[in-house]
């Protein structure tokens, strides 16, 4: 039994200090965690620097006893610039777009809103906006004028073209492009309908509901130029510099205030309107944003067929009899003509005589000027004839190229184009003519 004693009492002691070893090692770690704890609340104690990710903007100041820097300070080191050994990639600085102008016609956002071939006689005009309240009746009076765009102020209305039967509703904002020469009715399709008819006409054409009549414009040229109408629409502070075009153009507001500057400064208000020669710049001084309009004449278009006569005539869809009367210039198909009497430059110049009758193969509507006189104008039922026309040099106008049937003093019939709408001929008598 004391042996047994022993040997219980000799274990009782180890397990003893065995728990005072352990309490000892619990007593030595919490001695050692104690002031790290508590480091945080500290504002003199040291701390280990972070470890430091290059190119992060995180980098700790170089001294190892220093203490890392603040938020705002590592932000500020960030854009400092990098050393050669950690050279963070490069980003580049982002555009303002302030005046930023690839084009002269970016500012604005100008759209064309319609256009067509005009035929200009290259006589004194005058550009001219009439204000028109459509009748709400479809049997209205038709109307025929030059090349005219019609603007929709407010209220819808119906446009007809009584040569075609082809019809287009407006609503506000939208424009349409009226061939010169073509019978138009135009009726209202709302109680509220208005109209802005834009057109050049003769000094002494101007109508009595025209409510702007430009000054006397000297630089247009004959010929056919493709006729436009360009919308438009500036924010607060915008400038938009108008683009090339040929001969005057008129620049009128539709809705407020703005400011042109074209050999001089000027103030439009709506339906205001100024003459532009060369160049222009428009801008919106207001608060509010504003339309415009700009009324102008692109290039010339038409193409010559040469006379069987010229050495570089090569043609090879024609017969002589087709052209052996003829030096052709034709429009495509919504060319038009404006007092077409008026429109020959050299008329009667050869002493050559000959002839021309149309039969018209389609409903036309035909102006012949001959040797600078006009000798017919109006319309051809389909099967009708103008009667034989003489004159050495002739400016024929058709509503339908493909529908004009010439016959020459020969008895010979030919087309003169294949135009399915407007076409402009000129046609010369030459050696080959039959005499009439």
């Amino acid at each position: 039994m004391e042996s047994t004693d022993t040997r219980m009492g000799s274990g009782t002691t180890y397990r003893w200090r065995r728990m005072a070893a352990v309490l000892a090692i619990l007593v030595i770690a919490g001695a050692s965690t104690a002031p790290a704890l508590h480091a945080q609340d500290a504002t003199d104690s040291q701390e280990t620097p972070d470890v430091v990710i290059p190119g992060t903007g995180d980098e700790a100041e170089d001294s190892a006893g220093e203490a890392v820097a603040t938020e705002e300070e590592t932000t500020e080191e960030a854009v400092e610039p990098a050393t050669e050994d950690n050279e963070p990639a490069e980003e580049p600085e982002p555009s303002t777009g302030a005046n930023v102008e690839v084009a002269a016609t970016d500012t604005g956002h100008p759209a064309v809103m319609a256009h067509g071939l005009a035929f200009l006689t290259g006589d004194q005009a005058v550009w001219q906006v009439r204000e028109v309240e459509p009748d709400p009746s479809p049997g209205s009076t038709e109307e025929v004028s030059n090349a005219a765009i019609v603007y929709q102020v407010t209220g819808s209305s119906v446009i007809r073209n009584d040569l075609t039967g082809k019809r287009a509703l407006l609503s506000p904002g939208e424009v349409f492009f009226k061939s010169g020469g073509d019978p138009y009715t135009t009726f209202a399709d709302s109680d509220d309908s208005v109209i802005w008819i834009f057109e050049v006409v003769g000094s002494d054409l101007v109508a009595g509901d025209a409510f702007y009549e430009s000054p006397l414009i000297d630089d247009f040229d004959q010929g056919v130029f493709d006729f436009q109408i360009i919308r438009y629409v500036l924010e607060p502070g915008d400038v938009a510099t108008l683009p090339a075009h040929t001969g005057t153009a008129l620049v009128l507001s539709t809705d407020g205030n703005i400011d042109i500057e074209a050999d001089g400064l000027s103030l439009l208000g709506t339906g205001n309107g100024q003459l532009v020669t060369l160049d222009a710049t428009v801008a919106n001084n207001s608060s509010d944003a504003v339309t415009f309009m700009m009324l102008a004449f692109g290039s010339e278009v038409g193409d010559t067929a040469a006379s069987p006569g010229d050495d570089d005539s090569d043609s090879g869809d024609a017969t002589s009899d087709e052209v052996d009367t003829s030096t052709t210039e034709t429009a495509t198909t919504e060319s038009t003509v404006d007092d077409a009497a008026d429109n020959s430059s050299d008329a009667g110049s050869s002493s050559l005589r000959t002839s021309i009758n149309i039969t018209a193969e389609a409903e036309l509507y035909v102006v012949i000027v001959a040797d600078g006189v006009t000798a017919f104008d109006g319309p051809i039922p389909v099967g009708g004839q103008s009667g034989e026309i003489v004159g050495s040099t002739f400016e024929v106008y058709t509503t339908v190229g493909v529908g004009t049937l010439f016959t020459n003093a020969c008895g010979d019939q030919y087309y003169m184009g294949y135009e399915e709408g407007e076409a402009q001929y000129t046609l010369t008598a030459n050696a080959s003519s039959c005499e009439a």
